[in-house]
């Protein structure tokens, strides 16, 4: 749920004090580029820190897609690929993302890989308190 502000004016032209109205968020967003604007979005995150957060959850979005992720400058401006979030909880999916993460682990150093599987499992956790997905594939 969010908190929109109103401001309504009164017959004569006075301005009245601002109310608040709640507008639901509940509805589940359609695809992963959809979840990944909205928990950039509102996790009250650093504009510099989204920019890292959406580079990690990109590579990961091809890896849930199982799809070979861009690397060096391919990756640069590359947008994942669509497909629907609840594509996520699919039970094949961690066995095939625990190869494609090693893979991807053994071509890149230790802490960048570390750096990105901790983005992904915050944006999976919101996911999960929001109802969004059921399962966390990065287990």
């Amino acid at each position: 749920m969010a908190i929109e502000p109103v401001t309504e004016l009164r017959v004569g032209g006075a301005l009245c004090v601002p109310r608040a109205r709640v507008v639901s968020l509940s509805a589940s967003p359609a695809s992963y580029t959809a979840v990944v604007e909205r928990y950039l979005t509102g996790a009250g995150i650093a504009k510099s820190s989204a920019w890292i957060y959406r580079i990690s959850l990109t590579t990961w979005g091809w890896m849930f897609a199982v799809e070979a992720t861009p690397t060096g400058p391919a990756r640069r401006g590359v947008k994942p690929p669509v497909f629907p979030v609840a594509a996520i909880d699919d039970p094949v999916l961690p066995k095939m993302l625990a190869e494609s993460a090693a893979a991807r682990a053994d071509e890149m150093d230790a802490d960048t890989a570390n750096r990105e599987l901790s983005v992904a499992r915050k944006a999976i956790d919101r996911w999960q308190r929001r109802g969004w997905i059921e399962g966390d594939p990065t287990r």
